[in-house]
């Protein structure tokens, strides 16, 4: 798996994402996809980054990202995430690893 097939993956997923009321704003790939090791079946570690992630009063909108996948692209695997959180969050071992391993999906 490229960094251009994912990155377009990805691309694809979270304008899926945002046409479901989810105002995604960055995207973070980590994992396997980020480090260049994965394999054509590897699943995309994904950090999707929202304000509507702060906070959560409905699990609905983690349950949007993982029905996205359906129509998009099953190997994603999303990662919630308030634009706080990934700002100020110093706790989660994701957060960490896709800051200092993953690499950032530019979004139109």
């Amino acid at each position: 798996m490229d960094r251009t097939s994912v990155v377009a993956a990805v691309q694809n997923y979270v304008g899926h994402v945002r046409r479901a009321g989810i105002g995604a704003t960055r995207a973070f790939v980590y994992g396997s996809a980020a480090c260049g090791s994965a394999a054509p079946d590897s699943d995309i570690d994904l950090v999707v980054v929202a304000p509507d992630f702060d906070n959560l009063t409905s699990r609905e909108p983690l349950l949007t990202l993982w029905r996205l996948r359906a129509v998009t692209d099953s190997r994603i695997e999303p990662f919630p995430c308030g634009v706080r959180q990934w700002d100020e969050d110093d706790s989660s071992a994701i957060i960490e690893m896709a800051r200092t391993e993953g690499f950032e999906v530019p979004l139109p």
